[in-house]
């Protein structure tokens, strides 16, 4: 791949997206399984239950009013209900989403969130997509779903959120960037028409963030969906501007902690 040259981004919108829920189902948990062989949009659409959306494979970005929320490999991204939303899927996406009844679990969170799944969870969920709609809630089926809420209820989150901007010009820039995140603070204000102190300063009013320390977390957040959507280490440092492999990999560490391929892996164990 050629430096600074992305792969394309997903721009189809799938109207069967997402697909018939009898969210009125007299049981604690719905649940829906989805592959993906193309990189799709969903319309912008809500749920009457919270949703707990799961990739056993690929990658999932969820957008909302409030931000972006990425989920590679081994995450996944709780939405409250209500929230209105649209969610990318990279390609060979499979989506296993888990739609929980609001008294079925205390204190979910209240906004969307990134959440860390364990090997213990992902059996859970992959469990739990093949029950049936009218599980049995006080045999086996009922407790492995109590358990599966249980875990739900602790799971560890992850900083995986880009804040976006409320004004439509301001945001309309952030969307662009936020998959091109490498455009110089002087094009980004020329482009809102105008100064560099300016749109900086609004940014940073909208979002909590300087534009500097913006760019750099949404970087971050398209390298993780880069990777979790097959791109090598090479590729995704030189399609976001890394002189080299080895300084996506430094600016990684110091990020996360650990190497890509060591962070995909985490999530697993």
């Amino acid at each position: 791949m050629s430096r600074n040259r992305q792969p394309a981004l997903p721009t189809r919108v799938d109207e069967s997206l997402p697909p018939p829920v009898d969210y009125d189902c007299p049981r604690a948990i719905v649940t829906v399984t989805r592959d993906f062989d193309a990189a799709v949009l969903s319309p912008s659409h809500s749920h009457p239950r919270g949703e707990l959306l799961y990739a056993e494979h690929g990658t999932l970005t969820v957008t909302a009013a409030e931000g972006n929320w990425i989920a590679p490999p081994n995450r996944a991204i709780w939405i409250p209900a209500g929230v209105t939303h649209v969610t990318r899927h990279t390609v060979n996406t499979e989506v296993r989403a888990v739609f929980i009844r609001h008294d079925a679990v205390p204190d979910l969170p209240e906004h969307c969130t990134v959440v860390q799944v364990g090997r213990l969870l992902r059996e859970l969920i992959l469990t739990a997509v093949r029950l049936p709609a009218l599980y049995d809630e006080d045999g086996a089926d009922g407790r492995l779903v109590r358990v599966l809420l249980d875990r739900i209820a602790v799971l560890p989150k992850e900083p995986l959120h880009l804040p976006m901007p409320k004004t439509p010009k301001l945001r309309a820039i952030a969307v662009d960037l936020a998959d091109r995140p490498s455009l110089p603070l002087a094009k980004a204000a020329r482009n809102a028409a105008m100064s560099p102190r300016s749109f900086a300063r609004h940014f940073s009013v909208e979002t909590g963030l300087t534009f500097g320390a913006w760019q750099r977390h949404a970087r971050l957040l398209r390298a993780l969906e880069l990777l979790g959507a097959g791109l090598s280490v090479g590729d995704v440092a030189f399609s976001l501007g890394y002189e080299s492999p080895s300084a996506f990999i430094a600016m990684f560490h110091r990020s996360f902690g650990t190497t890509p391929a060591r962070y995909f892996e985490r999530g697993s164990t």
